[in-house]
């Protein structure tokens, strides 16, 4: 089910997680303070919220950005890595798509984790 939203304008569409996929990107980028940011940016504008990020900056001014979103469409995520691709200050993103495995650990826990 896909959800139409007018902002300020704009026309986007939000895509509901229908697929049962698992989105890992791996964006190597310059070392700026806004990058993780312009990266995270597409991800919002699509209405994904990502299960996972981790930004590791090395010696050499540069970063490595690792994102991980459940129920994209491998569109989406084709889409998504090019528009992170045109970010001045990302060299390279890569993405792979892999499907998620029901659990039949115990289907009455919840899945949220408290962190202290």
């Amino acid at each position: 089910m896909k959800k139409r939203v007018i902002v300020s304008g704009m026309n986007f569409v939000l895509n509901t997680p229908s697929e049962n996929t698992r989105v890992e990107f791996d964006i190597d980028a310059m070392s700026e303070p806004n990058t993780l940011l312009r990266v995270l940016e597409y991800f919002a504008l699509i209405g994904a919220t990502p299960s996972h990020v981790k930004a590791d900056a090395n010696a050499d001014g540069t970063q490595r950005i690792s994102v991980i979103a459940e129920g994209l469409s491998q569109q989406r995520a084709y889409i998504l890595a090019g528009k992170i691709n045109e970010i001045f200050t990302v060299n390279t993103a890569s993405y792979v798509v892999k499907p998620v495995e029901a659990r039949d650990d115990n289907p009455g826990q919840s899945d949220i984790r408290m962190c202290a």
